[in-house]
């Protein structure tokens, strides 16, 4: 509990002094006027004031004081303004500073999201140290870090399955206009997770409803008449303030640089909050995304002509029809109640239910077409593939959790155990890919038409799956030393999953596996810590099988981390660099050319695949109005036969975005502008889904953003993007196929708050 006392008969200057200090002790008389207790005591006696009258004579001044006493949570960044947060509890479930986490974290707050326009979960992932995203086509983006497949998201910490992760849809588009902030925690994240790669962990954080009256609302035009719309209004139910609800709602519709492409979602949120004492709050919230393109498209366009020259098409191509479509729903039903007792610690209890639905009809091309005529002759020529899939999945998930400190030899330590229950089931039927014609399409102009083929007629392929997943879990901070605290903890995890597809079916159970986390955290002075941790993890494969068709047994991830962090001004500027080594057993890895007996892509379970690099992270205020974002991140990774590990994501990222408010009479105006670098990416010659291959060189794209304040709740705001016009693959060599990345584009905004 905060207290603040505030003494309003302050004149002006004397108050501006007040809020416009750093977050330290204020060294003056007038910071006498300002109390802020954590402790949760009485406010201060009015303060005794000395002022001076033409630099002489003295007055002794009584205020009377006005006491406002809330809770504060230290790690939202809405209406902060900042890059950066003062606390998580992403890695650990313990509220941390980043500067005591022992693992590389980055904090994508609601300014910055606000500022670069990341409204969705792919533009906030794309712009965050240490991800790569590799885009298959217009609905499927998968994310990895330090070489390895992202698949652990969670929502205000609960871990989630998000659309078909696997296959890299669902995530992407989700709209961020939600949530307070993205966490991404770099390394093995078992200790919370479970199970998953070690490769990150996203946590979606949610806003929460505010006790006094807000509101915002923002509306936005760009290129290809795009057009987006938000709402967001925050209000206290109550006369105190202590019942509160907060609604946000997103549309966003238009067309795009691809041709017939018209991606469109729209989405809302609501949660209501209510203190049932000073000391428990129950909370209810509900959320729902209905993400439906038109002509979405499946893959790219043929890579190769029949002589073996690579070809060439404007970004804007397309061969999906107008009847295409990959519609996705996500639907989430949450309660929560958090109880806080009077020796400070915390009980907290969450029930979360999320639902999924998707539908699917799509057309591609592949082949190698002649290169005079576009068109060729068996079996040479582009000729159409399609399929259908429709699939729905329901996942409830229990979470209790206390956390709290305690004291042990003379010192204070901190504690936090939980335990985790969730249940998944999903169903999916799918018409497989098949030749939907024996003419070869033209690639110089792609034609003809490709009519709707007859998918009702068509027999598809069942299957059912159903995951039970539970896990206790604790981590303990140890305080060995004034500057030297030790993190010990970990899981143990019970996994149970049955799957039917296709007439075969299986079952696979693991229970008490012990999942470690460890870390060491040594204080050098105020501003800097040094760490190491050691982080494990596992991942049930039952998405992939062996050429005999049986699934294969989990895969077993730790990683090593040191690293130096520091922390500046006062915690508004964070700094980290991180080296690690991460070592993953028994890793799906693809047969090339080879099938299970059912006709699905066969896999192997290879050992040794490593994973070795360095991180470096910049974030938040490097001086008054100046905000700041940059990070560099290298990895070198291969399997167990020393073949380069992912070959189709960039070995090094770069990111680097700031803004800065001008001063005086300018301040109306802030500018800012960024630069996203990588460096080549590949696809082997016969491996995975490549015959021939492809690569993309390293390149560079620029962002501008112009923001003036029309008034002081009104402001226009101006963002470019790829602003040098580069054009770029997005993948190159997918089933020897090509696509492209977005060309210039511009998005302005208006935005109102309240």
């Amino acid at each position: 509990m905060n207290i603040l006392t505030i003494y309003p008969h302050l004149d002006g200057s004397s108050r501006d002094a007040i809020w416009s200090a750093p977050r330290t002790v204020l060294g003056s008389a007038v910071a006498a006027a300002v109390l802020i207790s954590a402790q949760g005591a009485c406010a201060a006696e009015p303060a005794q004031i000395q002022t001076r009258a033409g630099g002489a004579s003295q007055e002794e001044i009584a205020l009377p004081a006005i006491t406002v006493t809330g809770r504060k949570d230290k790690a939202i960044t809405e209406g902060t303004g900042s890059y950066t947060t003062a606390q998580t509890a992403a890695a650990t479930h313990l509220p941390l500073s980043l500067r005591e986490t022992p693992q590389a974290v980055t904090v994508i707050t609601r300014q910055r999201m606000d500022d670069q326009q990341l409204n969705s979960v792919q533009g906030v992932l794309e712009n965050t140290t240490g991800v790569a995203s590799y885009q298959s086509d217009s609905e499927r983006t998968s994310f990895y870090s330090r070489g390895f497949l992202i698949n652990n998201v969670q929502y205000d910490g609960i871990p989630t399955v998000v659309g078909n992760i696997v296959n890299g849809s669902g995530i992407g588009s989700v709209d961020t206009a939600f949530y307070d902030r993205v966490e991404v925690v770099r390394g093995g994240s078992g200790l919370l997770t479970g199970t998953g790669n070690p490769a990150a962990a996203i946590n979606l954080v949610r806003k929460r409803p505010t006790r006094e009256f807000s509101a915002a609302a923002a509306l936005g035009a760009g290129s290809w008449d795009t057009h987006r719309g938000m709402a967001d209004i925050s209000t206290p139910l109550s006369e105190d303030g202590s019942i509160r609800a907060r609604m946000v709602g997103t549309y966003q519709d238009g067309h795009s640089y691809i041709d017939g492409y018209k991606p469109k979602r729209k989405s809302i949120y609501g949660i209501i909050e209510a203190d049932l004492t000073p000391d428990t709050t129950l909370s209810l919230g509900y959320d729902d995304q209905d993400i439906t393109p038109k002509g979405a498209t499946w893959g790219g366009l043929p890579l190769w002509f029949s002589d073996g020259t690579q070809a060439q098409y404007a970004r804007s191509e397309n061969y999906a029809q107008h009847w295409s479509h990959w519609n996705n729903t996500l639907k989430t039903a949450f309660a929560g109640i958090e109880h806080r007792f009077g020796n400070g610690w915390k009980l907290r209890a969450v029930a979360n239910q999320y639902r999924t639905q998707y539908d699917a009809e799509l057309l591609g091309l592949i082949g190698r077409p002649d290169r005079a005529t576009g068109l060729g002759s068996f079996p040479y020529g582009a000729y159409p593939v399609a399929l259908a899939a429709e699939g729905r999945s329901r996942q409830t998930t229990f979470d209790m959790m206390a956390s709290g400190s305690f004291e042990l030899l003379g010192r204070q330590h901190d504690l936090v155990v939980g335990a985790t229950s969730s249940r998944r089931t999903a169903s999916q039927d799918d018409i497989a890919p098949f030749y939907a014609g024996v003419a070869p399409v033209n690639v110089h102009d792609l034609s003809p038409a490709f009519p709707r083929p007859n998918f009702d007629a068509m027999a598809s392929i069942p299957t059912r799956t159903r995951i039970k997943q539970s896990g206790v879990y604790g981590a303990a901070r140890f305080s060995l030393a004034e500057p030297l605290k030790l993190i010990v903890g970990g899981r143990f995890s019970n996994y149970d999953i049955d799957d039917a597809a296709g007439g075969t079916s299986l079952n696979y159970k693991k229970n008490g596996k012990f999942t470690p986390y460890a870390g060491l955290i040594y204080d050098i002075d105020k501003t800097y810590s040094a760490y190491a941790s050691y982080t494990g993890i596992f991942n049930p494969q039952t998405d992939f099988r062996d050429i005999k068709g049986n699934v294969l047994t989990p895969s077993n991830g730790k990683t090593r981390e040191i690293g130096l962090k520091g922390a500046y001004l006062d915690e508004r500027l964070n700094a980290s660099v991180a080296l690690f080594s991460t070592q993953l057993d028994n890793a799906a890895q693809m047969v090339a050319g080879t099938t299970t007996p059912a006709g699905a892509q066969a896999y192997l379970g290879a050992d040794g695949t490593r994973s070795r690099g360095i991180e470096l992270d910049l974030q938040g205020e490097l001086a008054r109005d100046w905000n700041l974002y940059a990070g560099i991140a290298y990895f070198k990774a291969q399997d167990g036969d020393g073949v380069r590990l992912n070959s189709q994501i960039p070995r090094t990222t770069a990111q680097l975005f700031t803004t800065w408010q001008l001063p005086g009479e300018w301040s109306k105006v802030s500018l800012g502008g960024g630069v996203k670098w990588q460096s080549r990416f590949y696809q082997a010659p016969n491996t995975g889904t490549s015959s021939l291959g492809g690569e993309q060189g390293s390149y560079a794209l620029v962002s501008l953003m112009g923001q003036y304040a029309i008034t002081k709740k009104t402001s226009l705001a101006v963002n470019f993007n790829n602003l040098l016009d580069k054009k770029y693959a997005l993948q190159k060599g997918d089933f020897d196929t090509v696509s492209y990345g977005a060309p210039r584009n511009v998005m302005v905004t208006l935005n109102y708050r309240y």
